[in-house]
């Protein structure tokens, strides 16, 4: 078998084995059962599934190390050595003194001249050969006794020889009393052995187990990324795409990372893990060679069916690939059989065969020549064309293959229009962006798809569509009024959503809304966009105005679909800017509608109006917004829906305190979507928060400053207030309080040039904390009643409790303790309604520690049940302060249940340590955000090392990521 497509020179270079990864359950399985001897394990699996890799594991574990491990493999020879393993493993048992041996084992001296000086004399050789096989025999298992406990590992049993396959039965009918074998065998062989008399017919007393090895699963794919790459985290969407192409099979997701690797030193850091990197990567050097292969091993007429497979590229029924490479009947049957059993082709459920990962079959496609892949692909579009329902998109794929361009530009519009009809955004922007860059498109063609993908790019978010956009605008000059509008509008819709490109985002739309006066429906989506007052500086008086053209133009629209999405952008934006009459106009749409393009704006609502609603405080009713909404995006083909709303998502969590795996789902989403600026200041904001109350003050800064904080005119004002607000706090925490007012100076002058003060409830009382601070009173005053007459009238509870609490925070420092108290309990308790139980937990402390002040001793419990709270919410950073003030005050004892023992467990302390070690926290930075000693600290580093078995600091991270603390009652 020859390569069709030349490779470059290339040095493939293997720097040993990598860590073990998804494979702990088998492990620990397979150690348990080890043990107990005596004990025999079958691991087996397709091939590329590490078995071998699983016996290198096993070989190296502690519980083994006290006896002896011997390892054999066997080869895959035309005539194999008789007990090759077998002997192979027994050659490194002399190397420590042997247990009593009796003359019989002489028999091994000529096999085994490694122990000649540990064996007995050589016996006389029996004229029978059967006697003299069963005298050999008993030596092997006689020497196996004397090695005392021994655990051997035989890998590849599936190339074993009789005699070897005989000895394995010999042994396990009679196994020594401290032996354990583990053999590994490659199912899916084309040898024909399969298991059948695998050496597990053992007596009772035997322990036994076979182990099945499948693919591994996303987490375990993810882990290997980040291992072989060197990265501290690999993105969810680059893992999931990795994982599909390459079926999970660890071999070959080892083998496409390496080459991953490689390719990403030599590219730009854009190209870098992209999908379009994976989709292009040659195939790696070893698994070419494993499926060339096995396709070698194949007859003609089979190698013909897994090329035309190769050709075809999805899974197909037996028929359409048997018409691709001209076979039917019993020779169709028989080819399909050899490339099952030579494991090039495999079942993949309904009636369909293909490739079991896109490697595999690029391997494949890549023997295919020139001119034979040519003719398969004109060959496929005739067979494919012929179905009843045909598949445009494959059709497509064929005929640019083939190289009948005016075919591919054909059907490729065609895929494009049912995946639009369908909801498939992702596809139809793909066939569509492809078409365009094309070279020979006539100027009526380029129009016609520039507007479609104008159009559907809407749904979803795509940065390269912002490109094509612009290329055809400048390129076509003399493109039609209506045309160029229909693409400008979309093209400054996509530029409002990109970092940093607000405002050109919306003079691009304010061009398309004078081009498109024949088009009063187009004008009309634009108008609509410029009165969404979210982003940016520009005040809100600007924005009313075209509020209040879009109320103008809405009566004479008769597009349903426009209807809605009017209808349902005021009532989010009337939402937002705490107008209490958006819910009753929500609940007067109708629920469902027929049309794609209705249900896309009905999802469109849903989401828009739940980020409305979260920042208005009514988070129970955001929460079932937010879930309803998703699914309706989803369904529809909302991507970009669905992802703002994913960023709303998140958010909620961390303003209801869902603070479990959230940092996780942040960095995913704001990995997931690095170009979609709502969505990456969204997440940023989210990190930013859980940084801070973890006291890593550093990286709550460098979040933060991700959230727009210090540029809010290219931010979601309400994400870039409560960015500020979270800012001035650490900034305070540190006693910067220069810096702190520095911050609140710039957000409140944001607030009042936007002028909807709703959005600032996570500012004020921090904007008066600072001003507090520095003695600058009349501006703390100034600020917390103009946010008071900002707020009256709207819809925003969450601005009610703010205000509370800005109000406490101003009588607390004028030194009104008792009615600061007051204030923020009430504060306190209208954050509980929300609930926003971060902000109620801070209120119920901050009015503890204002009666502490005013000498009310009572008020320690209030203290101390802070700190629980906060201990429980996460909040590691607050609950050590808390307990600094109980000390201050001498109030801080040990549980009256006593203290509890928790030997080589992690206590609770030292749990918090140990996880602030694995984020890189040094001594001091630990002792800060606990609020505990130095000295105190390194005790407590001290005891993390020696209970986890750390070699140092950095090795805690390795060991918490597999540690699981013990549930105890309490």
């Amino acid at each position: 078998m020859w390569l069709a497509t030349p490779r470059p020179t290339s040095v493939s270079v293997r720097a040993g084995s990598t860590a073990l990864v998804g494979r702990d359950v088998e492990v620990s399985a397979i150690v348990k059962i080890l043990l107990r001897r005596p004990a025999a394990v079958l691991i087996e699996g397709e091939p590329g599934m590490g078995r071998s890799r699983l016996l290198e594991e096993l070989a190296g574990r502690r519980e083994f190390a006290a006896g002896r491990v011997l390892f054999g493999a066997c080869q895959p020879m035309r005539e194999p050595f008789p007990f090759g393993p077998v002997l192979e493993a027994l050659r490194s048992a002399g190397d420590r003194p042997l247990g009593p041996l009796s003359p019989v084992a002489g028999v091994l001296r000529p096999l085994l001249p490694e122990l000649a000086e540990s064996l007995p004399p050589q016996p006389e050789p029996l004229t029978d050969p059967c006697a003299e096989r069963h005298r050999q025999f008993r030596a092997v298992r006689e020497l196996l006794m004397a090695c005392g406990p021994a655990l051997v590992l035989i890998d590849d049993l599936q190339w074993a020889d009789e005699g070897t396959r005989d000895l394995m039965r010999f042994l396990a009918a009679a196994m020594p009393p401290e032996l354990a074998v583990v053999s590994a065998h490659r199912t899916g062989s084309p040898t024909g052995h399969g298991t059948a008399g695998m050496p597990f017919r053992t007596p009772p007393n035997v322990q036994t187990a076979r182990v099945t090895l499948g693919p591994l699963d996303l987490d375990a794919v993810g882990k290997m990324a980040e291992e072989l790459l060197d990265l501290p985290r690999v993105s969810a969407p680059f893992t999931a795409k990795l994982h599909e192409s390459t079926a999970g099979i660890p071999f070959v997701v080892e083998e496409t990372l390496r080459a991953l690797r490689d390719a990403a030193g030599q590219l730009p850091i854009g190209e870098v893990l992209s999908d379009r990197l994976l989709e292009s990567l040659e195939v790696p050097v070893s698994l070419r060679e494993a499926i060339t292969e096995r396709l070698e091993a194949l007859p003609e007429p089979a190698v013909r069916l897994a090329c035309a497979a190769a050709v075809l590229a999805v899974p197909s029924e037996p028929g359409v690939i048997g018409e691709l490479a001209c076979l039917t009947g019993d020779a169709l049957r028989s080819a399909l059989l050899s490339t099952l059993d030579g494991g090039v082709l495999g079942e993949l459920g309904g009636d369909r065969y293909g490739f079991r990962h896109p490697l595999a079959r690029k391997a494949v496609y890549d023997t295919i020549s020139g001119p034979e892949r040519t003719l398969l692909h004109t060959r496929a579009i005739q067979v494919l064309a012929e179905q009843p329902v045909p598949p445009l998109t494959l059709l497509a794929n064929h005929s640019r293959a083939a190289g009948r361009t005016a075919q591919w530009r054909h059907y490729a519009e065609a895929a494009a229009d049912g995946a639009i009809a369908h909801g498939e955004t992702s596809r139809a922007i793909d066939l569509l962006q492809s078409v365009l860059a094309e070279a020979g498109l006539g100027q009526d063609d380029i129009a016609r798809l520039a507007t479609k993908l104008s159009q559907v790019a809407l749904r979803g978010f795509r940065p390269d569509v912002i490109e094509t956009l612009e290329r055809i605008l400048e390129e076509l000059t003399d493109l039609r009024p209506s045309v160029r509008g229909t693409i400008r509008l979309s093209l400054g819709m996509l530029l409002v959503r990109t970092i940093g490109r607000l405002s050109r985002g919306r003079v691009e739309v304010e061009k398309a809304i004078t081009e498109l006066v024949d088009e009063p429906e187009l004008a009309a989506r634009g108008i609509n966009l410029l009165a969404q007052p979210i982003d940016g500086l520009t005040p809100l008086s600007w924005h009313e105005v075209w509020m209040e053209r879009a109320r103008e133009v809405f009566d004479g629209l008769e597009d349903p679909e426009l209807r809605i999405a009017l209808a349902g952008d005021r009532i989010a934006t009337q939402a937002h800017i705490g107008n209490g009459s958006a819910w009753a106009d929500f609940e007067a749409l109708p629920d469902e509608t027929t049309g794609v393009a209705e249900r896309v704006q009905l999802a469109r609502l849903w989401c828009n109006l739940a980020d409305a609603q979260s920042w208005a405080g009514h988070l129970t009713r955001a929460e079932k917004l937010v879930t309803e909404g998703i699914r309706r995006a989803t369904d529809a083909g909302a991507l970009y829906a669905a992802g703002l709303a994913q960023g709303t998502r998140v958010r909620l969590d961390w303003v209801r305190g869902n603070w479990n795996g959230l940092a996780e789902a942040a960095e995913q989403l704001r990995d997931g979507y690095p170009d979609l600026g709502p969505i990456v200041m969204e997440s940023s904001l989210v990190l930013g928060g859980l940084a801070a109350v973890r006291g890593e003050f550093a990286a709550a800064q460098r979040h933060l400053s991700a959230a727009s904080v210090h540029s809010p005119e290219h931010g979601p004002i309400p994400v870039v207030l409560s960015a500020a607000g979270i800012l001035i706090r650490v900034l305070l925490a540190t006693d910067d309080v220069d810096g702190a007012c520095a911050t609140a100076d710039n957000a409140i002058a944001a607030a009042r040039r936007k002028g909807v003060w709703v959005w600032a409830a996570g500012l004020v009382p921090a904007a008066a904390e600072a001003y507090t601070r520095a003695g600058r009173w009349s501006e703390a005053d100034a600020v917390v009643e103009e946010f008071a007459r900002g707020i009256e009238g709207k819809d925003s509870p969450v601005s009610r409790a703010a205000l509370l609490s800005g109000r406490a925070v101003l009588l607390d420092a004028r030194g009104k303790h008792p009615a600061a108290a007051t204030v923020f309990d009430e504060a306190a308790a209208s954050y509980e309604t929300l609930p926003m139980p971060y902000q109620a937990i801070g209120a119920r402390e901050r009015a503890s520690l204002c009666r502490l002040t005013g000498g009310n001793r009572k008020a320690l419990e209030e203290l101390a049940a802070a700190a629980e709270a906060y201990e429980r919410l996460g909040a590691t950073r607050d609950a050590g302060r808390c307990r600094h003030q109980l000390r201050e005050h001498g109030a801080w004892a040990p549980s009256q249940r006593g203290r509890r023992g928790y030997g080589q467990e992690l206590s609770p302390r030292e749990l918090e340590v140990a996880r602030m070690l694995s984020d890189g926290r040094t001594n001091r930075e630990i002792a800060d955000g606990l609020f505990l000693s130095p000295r105190t600290v390194e005790q407590h580093v001290a005891k993390v090392l020696r209970k986890l078995g750390a070699r140092s600091r950095t090795d805690v991270a390795r060991h918490m990521s597999t540690y699981a603390p013990a549930t105890v009652d309490r």
